[in-house]
């Protein structure tokens, strides 16, 4: 029998710079970028008035743990690739709600994800 879930998404957007260690490149050079990051919530059952979760409370809880037009390299201790900023934001968040996907794109073409 297949199991059925209800999700919602919530995106939210934040500036920031970087620069990537261990790596040959333009991106070795400190640069920025408009990340966008988006959340995937899943339940099997609805919350009281029929809400996975409340999509105002959980842009908060985004927001608050985003480095919004900081150094990266300067708020993180691990290489701040799209990569690793996704598994962060997830394991963030995966203490608060049942995340089951965190998508970071650094650009509209360029994006990492991170599930479990």
């Amino acid at each position: 029998m297949t199991r059925m879930s209800y999700s919602i998404r919530v995106r939210q957007r934040f500036s920031a710079a970087h620069y990537l260690g261990d790596y040959q490149g333009k991106c070795e050079a400190i640069h920025g970028h408009n990340y966008v990051i988006e959340v995937w919530i899943s339940s099997e059952k609805l919350k009281k008035p029929g809400l996975v979760f409340d999509f105002t409370e959980v842009k908060k809880q985004i927001a608050k743990i985003l480095p919004d037009h900081k150094l990266l390299n300067e708020v993180f201790s691990f290489n701040p690739t799209t990569e690793n900023l996704a598994k962060y934001f997830y394991d963030k968040l995966k203490k608060k709600y049942p995340v089951s996907r965190v998508v970071v794109w650094e650009n509209e073409d360029s994006a990492a994800e991170y599930e479990e």
